[in-house]
């Protein structure tokens, strides 16, 4: 009998070459992690004098970026890697590289002309210029849409007017991409544009650094755009296309920040482990104790999930723009259970920012917010699923991947039987929405954690992917009861799955 075929998850490089190259950056990462303070950078409110040129020396800053110009070129999970590597040592460096290797630059990379990469790029990759990304206004976060800042044509150039709020990176910066109103532009009466924008530029103004929960290590500044005319060799891709452009950029961008989250789930398990393993009570460490042991465990399922999302996630650039959704909500929500885990199983040790824990705690809370609400992109994947998302068959792979398969045919039933009742209304019905939302990350986290353990044929990968399939499909239940509350046909899984 024919072994089954296995889809594909995404490889970490494309050739071995490759993936040497990052192994080696993941080595060279893991060795100035070492030496940093992640309580002092969170104490100081920015990162040490003289670690930006670290980082540059290492080549963080051109990962993404074109080997023609002076970077790597590397794939989406290839940077991805690093910056969970980045991560697991201090999130504040981790989000001031993933912000210039996503947001910052993926635009310019994936709709910048020639002549705009041959002017950019090489300053970008070497890290001599550090890039922002300037989306989120006093009055339109999640919602794009309401987008006020404008920049209208005249004469081939542009002027530019608006302000922007939670830029990262903003205080270092020395070229932004902002997402602006553009009226009239390619055709389109309502249309918006990206935008790159110098620092020098007259009438861009960059405001006071912000004091924040976490994260304290990285540049979060406004942006006030006053009067600030640009040729039009500024706008970056197909006149009025820019909301597909700003769809890709943040897909990217989400992506990266769930590898992020990968980073701080990893440092969180950590410190869990080694804690539980030496702390003494009832007569043995608390790694033995019935419940620490099963908390553990979970935790380790779950990270084993996110990881698997994220890979997942960047395999397939046509899937992209749905699954980084999926990874974002789910490893951002897992970045936050995991801190919190290594908290409680620190005891009143964890409550004391000595013990490091609290510090991932403050440092994770952000990543449900930023780069879209997680309550604003759960209503979307909730309507993105009425309307029928492709989704692979994992049938082949066995039982694990049949109840995978039962677990997404569940999910699919609520979603069209949503649809049903709703009909017109159903754009309004962000309750319901919301919680099939839940329901989509949950399946595909489930669905890349199967795969995952397909890929990597060891027990320990299966059991791990057995335990999350217990977990989420438990996870499932409260929104199905809401949804659907006379009928709830997920079942549990099978016996013979478990270890």
């Amino acid at each position: 009998m024919p072994e089954p075929t296995i889809p594909p998850l995404g490889d970490l490089a494309p050739d071995a070459e490759s993936a040497e190259v990052v192994g080696a950056l993941i080595d060279s990462v893991d060795r100035l992690g070492a030496g940093l303070d992640a309580r002092a950078i969170d104490a100081a409110h920015a990162l040490p004098e003289g670690l930006l040129s670290r980082l540059a020396e290492l080549g963080l800053f051109g990962l993404s970026l074109p080997e023609e110009h002076g970077g790597f070129g590397f794939s989406l999970w290839e940077c991805a890697s690093v910056t969970a590597a980045l991560a697991r040592h201090d999130r504040s460096v981790a989000t001031t590289v993933g912000l210039h290797l996503g947001l910052g630059t993926r635009g310019l990379v994936a709709f910048g002309s020639p002549e705009q990469h041959a002017r950019w790029v090489p300053p970008l990759a070497s890290g001599e210029m550090i890039a922002a990304f300037a989306a989120t206004e006093p009055g339109a976060g999640s919602d794009l849409g309401a987008i006020a800042t404008r920049a209208v044509e005249t004469d081939g150039m542009f002027r530019v007017d608006g302000s922007k709020i939670f830029v990262t990176n903003g205080g270092l910066a020395g070229l932004f991409t902002i997402a602006a109103s553009t009226p009239g532009l390619g055709g389109a009466r309502r249309g918006q544009g990206l935008l790159l924008l110098h620092v020098d530029d007259p009438g861009v103004e960059v405001g006071a650094e912000e004091v924040k929960l976490g994260l304290r290590g990285s540049s979060t500044t406004s942006l006030s755009l006053d009067g600030v005319v640009v040729p039009r060799d500024r706008l970056l891709g197909e006149p009025g296309k820019g909301a597909a452009h700003l769809s890709h950029v943040l897909a990217w961008g989400r992506s990266l920040m769930a590898a992020g989250c990968c980073g701080t789930g990893h440092a969180a398990l950590d410190a869990m482990q080694r804690h539980c393993a030496s702390r003494v009570q009832f007569h043995r460490p608390i790694e033995k104790l019935p419940v620490v042991a099963a908390q553990l465990a979970d935790a380790r399922a779950l990270l084993f999930s996110m990881e698997a999302l994220v890979r997942h996630t960047a395999a397939d650039p046509e899937a992209l723009p749905t699954r980084s959704l999926a990874a974002k909500v789910h490893c951002s929500e897992g970045a936050w259970e995991l801190a919190d885990r290594a908290v409680q199983l620190h005891g009143g040790s964890g409550y004391i920012e000595e013990t490091g824990v609290a510090l991932l705690l403050r440092d994770a809370r952000i990543t449900r917010i930023f780069e879209g609400a997680n309550d604003v992109l759960r209503v979307h994947m909730g309507l993105l699923a009425t309307m029928g998302v492709p989704r692979q068959d994992l049938a082949p792979l066995g039982s694990l991947g049949l109840a995978a398969d039962a677990l997404a045919a569940e999910v699919d039933r609520v979603a069209a039987d949503l649809k049903r009742r709703k009909g017109a209304r159903l754009g309004g019905a962000h309750v319901e929405l919301h919680a099939l939302g839940s329901l989509v990350a949950l399946v595909s986290s489930v669905d890349a954690a199967v795969l995952r353990a397909a890929h990597e044929q060891t027990s320990e990968a299966r059991n791990l992917a057995v335990r999350w399939l217990d977990q989420a499909t438990a996870r499932c239940l409260a929104p199905l009861r809401a949804l659907s509350p006379d009928r709830v046909g997920i079942q549990s899984v099978p016996t013979e799955l478990h270890p």
